[in-house]
């Protein structure tokens, strides 16, 4: 049986590829993008209710897990800090309601390219029944579906602009956090306990996640390029028959 207790227990071990868990967060998202995507002439219509809803949704979220960390006594500067990027982007979410500017669009999408590899390879994720496991849905599924939404919303495509835009924006918070995390004994972007690249120099990692996250940038935005002419084509083809 489900108690209070199991829901809010730190120590509850953490999902691995190909658990429950795991699969049921994947169904969701799905389920959540199918949504957005029939209910996307609506949203074309309701631009300001979209940003609301997600709004509320990221500022949820944030209340959530800042929650758990209150009810357990483990509030640490170490990492409950916003600083993980998918909770960055969670703000940006939140400041461009108030903003609503392309290059934030740019930025939510390019950089939480990153909440995909977190459903795809969870690290350090509970259950789906559990408290810290919720605010994990919340927060990556934000990340993931927003800029979709502001795709049918606002007309928003990912631009080479953007790309530069955001990796701006990320370079910047790396190098914050990557000076940050001797201070309060963090691992903010995993950068002291990797997940990959264990026995690699320092100097290389960080080269590697500067320049690999540039080189990623680019070539999600030619791929969505292809994607485009690739549908212009096929329209263009089926209407002149």
């Amino acid at each position: 049986m489900f108690s209070m207790d199991r829901m809010i227990n730190p120590d509850t071990p953490y999902i691995e590829p190909g658990d429950f868990s795991y699969f049921i967060y994947m169904f969701l998202l799905a389920v959540a993008a199918y949504v957005i995507y029939r209910l996307r002439f609506k949203i074309s219509r309701n631009t300001s209710l979209a940003l609301l809803i997600f709004l509320i949704i990221s500022v949820f979220q944030r209340m959530l897990i800042n929650s758990w960390y209150l009810i357990n006594d483990d509030y640490s500067l170490a990492y409950s800090l916003p600083l993980q990027i998918c909770r960055v982007i969670i703000w940006l979410i939140i400041i461009q309601f108030f903003v609503r500017k392309d290059f934030l669009n740019q930025a939510i999408f390019y950089i939480g390219l990153f909440a995909y590899a977190a459903f795809f390879y969870p690290i350090g994720i509970h259950p789906v029944w559990h408290m810290a496991g919720w605010s994990f849905f919340l927060l990556h599924a934000a990340n993931v579906l927003f800029p979709l939404t502001m795709h049918f919303a606002m007309g928003f495509v990912p631009t080479l602009k953007g790309v530069f835009q955001a990796y701006f924006i990320f370079a910047v918070y790396f190098l914050f956090v990557y000076f940050l995390n001797p201070h309060v004994s963090g691992n903010y972007f995993f950068i002291n306990n990797r997940p990959f690249f264990h026995d690699m120099s320092e100097a290389l990692y960080v080269t590697v996640n500067l320049t690999g996250t540039l080189i990623g940038f680019m070539a999600v935005f030619f791929i969505i390029r292809l994607i485009i002419h690739l549908r212009k084509n096929i329209i263009y083809e089926t209407g002149d028959k």
